[in-house]
C-alpha cells in the first residue's frame, strides 16, 4: 500500500469535508470550536496536510450535523471511481 496523504482519494475526502462544512454554513473556526480543537486543524485537514482516520471523520460528520453512515457511503462510492 502506498502513502495516501496526497492521493486522489485523500483529495476527495478533503473536498467532501469542505463541502459539508460549507453546506452547514460553518466556518473553519466554527467547526474547530464544535470539535473542541484549534482552528488550524480544520484548515490543515481541508488542505490535505493532515490525515483523518475513520473515528475522527465520524466526529467531524457529527459536528457538521451530517449522518456518518450516509457520508461514509458517499465517500466509498466516490473512492471506488478512482483507479490506482
Amino acid at each position: 500500500m502506498t502513502k495516501t496523504v496526497h492521493s486522489a482519494r485523500s483529495h476527495i475526502l478533503c473536498e467532501h469535508l469542505r463541502a459539508l462544512r460549507q453546506a452547514a454554513q460553518m466556518t473553519q473556526r466554527d467547526l474547530a470550536i464544535a470539535l473542541g480543537r484549534e482552528h488550524g486543524l480544520v484548515a490543515r485537514i481541508e488542505l490535505g496536510e493532515r490525515r483523518v482516520d475513520l473515528a475522527e471523520a465520524y466526529e467531524i460528520f457529527i459536528a457538521l450535523g451530517a449522518k456518518p453512515e450516509k457520508e461514509a457511503a458517499a465517500l466509498m462510492r466516490k473512492f471506488s471511481k478512482v483507479t490506482g
